[in-house]
């Protein structure tokens, strides 16, 4: 039951939300600094020519495109191919639509190569940055609005997203990357507050009902979209996920 003893006021996670936001621009500003800063010569007074290049209109906005464009698929598809999904598997419509959800969550992490496929001349060494500049700070007006509306959903958003806006480039190691900033999306974000939510209630759950419960979420996410309006869904499916798959295609530039 509600009571004033778990109650925790706005005052004390504020702070550090504001230093999470903190973070997004000064990341923001150094990428604005190295991108006009001269480029470095070598001791022979050559100037690399991968940084004299600027990145094109194209290699910035496929991504952004195709992202969003992932975002949409995860947002119609769940609904449209329930039917269709009912018809060839032995499953229950809620199961369908939980199940094409994850699916279609599942195929947006082949982004980056299919990105790849549209640009002949491959990712620049500004073109990445000029991609993260946008993303970091699309991040921190995502994170902002989102806080006005449901502050306690901005802050756990912040919590994951903010760590992989600030350490993701294509310079770091791949496998151990890729596995944090999964750990760290919002799929898993989610499947984590369910158990920490348990334990918060005092009712800790085996992982398989842990699982069960998690899809359960899931499914009363989208049907309270579809019956209420609640925004929860379509903000994760069309602004957080395509958000976080630009870190995710800024991870795996070429």
């Amino acid at each position: 039951m509600p009571s004033l003893s778990h109650f925790v006021s706005i005052g004390y996670y504020m702070p550090a939300f504001g230093l999470l936001a903190v973070i997004l621009l000064l990341r923001a500003l150094d990428l604005w600094v190295q991108l006009a800063a001269p480029p470095l010569r070598t001791e022979d007074g050559v100037v690399d020519p991968e940084q004299m290049s600027s990145p094109g209109v194209l290699s910035v906005l496929t991504p952004l495109v195709i992202s969003h464009l992932t975002g949409v698929a995860l947002y119609t598809l769940p609904i449209r191919f329930q039917e269709m999904a009912v018809e060839h598997f032995p499953v229950s419509e809620t199961e369908a639509v939980v199940l094409t959800a994850i699916a279609v969550y599942t195929a947006g992490l082949a982004l980056p190569h299919n990105t790849n496929r549209f640009l002949s001349d491959g990712g620049t060494e500004q073109g990445w940055k000029v991609l993260k500049l946008v993303a970091v700070l699309y991040l921190a007006v995502l994170l902002g609005c989102t806080a006005l509306i449901n502050f306690s959903l901005g802050f756990i958003l912040a919590l994951t997203l903010v760590p992989v806006a600030a350490f993701v480039t294509p310079h770091v190691p791949k496998f151990l990357s890729a596995f944090v900033m999964v750990i760290l999306s919002p799929a898993c974000t989610l499947l984590f507050s369910v158990f920490f939510f348990q334990e918060l209630q005092e009712m800790p759950i085996s992982f398989l009902d842990g699982w069960m419960l998690y899809l359960s979420v899931i499914s009363q996410g989208i049907l309270d979209h579809c019956l209420y309006g609640s925004l929860v869904y379509p903000l994760i499916a069309l602004l957080v996920y395509p958000c976080w798959l630009i870190f995710w295609n800024i991870l795996f530039w070429k």
